[in-house]
């Protein structure tokens, strides 16, 4: 029998989301921009999926599409086996899902209702859909405070009225107040002081224990990401270059730019270690008109010239490890490995 922790809650099957750009005179289609483009992966149910890479690759494009924000170009979308994009036309049962695919967005003032005091930003929607009456709608709603550290004698007040970082606890308050199985955290610590980073942290995992919750946590740093994941994802120009466990993941890159971004992390250094960092050269590709073959071949110091021809798909990396890596340098040197 699976493992209930094992059954995939979110599937991604070859997503692709194209922006048409416009231009001309006569206004037309001149281009598209590929944000994403031809990424497939799984959430197991109770477990945090990590996303990391610069900005401009995907990422957040990513998680709208998760939560119905916006509708793939091409790909499949599962929730709990179920195709989301067979049942769009279906207005009632889509809003039965929507309910329980959540987002906490990185900016914690402008996701918030400023006109409207956190009782009715946090009661509309439960009342709306059903979630609590009228009559146990507060109840519930202090339920919520109490889960996410804030004080009851917040429900009178405006958004304004608070810090930066008890505005993240009510964009999180928000989240759960629909009864969600799984919610994107869009970079949900990056506008925040590092201190205040920290708590946010910990009590999304303590949330995610204590609910079951399913996430999908977007970052730039691998640090925080590692924290709060059990396995990270990392992207480059649309596309995921590596993917697996997250201690593995950080502890052991494989892929060039996984490396590149861990050695672009601001630590104390020796100078030994300042010798053995190796920034990345060139600034990031354009979506519009992406590099040919690996999408990261022109900043990449091991790059040859299969690089240059072929796109690289993501393969076992090798071994015991469960760790899928889209290079063919890296896989080529695994296999050299597995032969000795």
């Amino acid at each position: 029998m699976m493992d209930e922790n094992k059954i995939p809650l979110i599937e991604v099957e070859n997503m692709k989301k194209y922006y048409p750009v416009k231009g001309g005179i006569i206004t037309h289609t001149t281009g598209y921009v590929k944000a994403v483009d031809g990424v497939s992966f799984s959430i197991p149910k109770g477990q945090t999926l990590g996303l990391v890479g610069e900005s401009g690759c995907g990422k957040s494009t990513i998680g709208r599409q998760l939560v119905g924000l916006e509708t793939p170009t091409e790909g499949k979308i599962y929730y709990n086996g179920c195709d989301l994009s067979a049942i769009r036309k279906n207005k009632k049962q889509m809003q039965q899902i929507r309910t329980k695919l959540q987002m906490v967005f990185q900016d914690p003032y402008s996701s918030l209702n400023p006109r409207k005091h956190i009782f009715e930003i946090l009661a509309q929607p439960m009342l709306y859909n059903h979630i609590s009456t009228k009559a146990t709608v507060e109840q519930d709603i202090l339920k919520i405070l109490d889960m996410v550290g804030l004080p009851r004698t917040v429900l009178g007040r405006y958004p304004h009225e608070f810090s930066g970082g008890q505005r993240q606890r009510i964009g999180i308050a928000k989240a759960l107040s629909l009864n969600p199985e799984f919610i994107v955290c869009d970079e949900p610590v990056s506008a925040l002081d590092v201190s205040i980073q920290a708590q946010i942290l910990n009590l999304l995992k303590e949330l995610q224990k204590e609910l079951g919750l399913t996430l999908l946590f977007v970052g730039h740093g691998l640090g925080a990401v590692n924290y709060v994941s059990d396995r990270i994802a990392v992207m480059y120009l649309g596309k995921i270059v590596e993917i697996g466990e997250a201690k593995e993941v950080f502890r052991h890159p494989v892929h060039p730019y996984t490396k590149a971004l861990l050695d672009a992390v601001l630590i104390p250094d020796t100078a030994q270690k300042k010798q053995e960092r190796k920034l990345l050269q060139g600034e990031i590709g354009s979506s519009t008109n992406p590099p040919g073959g690996c999408r990261f071949h022109n900043r990449c110091p091991y790059a040859v010239e299969q690089c240059k021809q072929n796109v690289p798909k993501l393969q076992k990396a090798g071994g015991a490890s469960t760790r899928q890596v889209a290079c063919p340098v890296v896989l080529a040197e695994g296999k050299e490995a597995d032969h000795e």
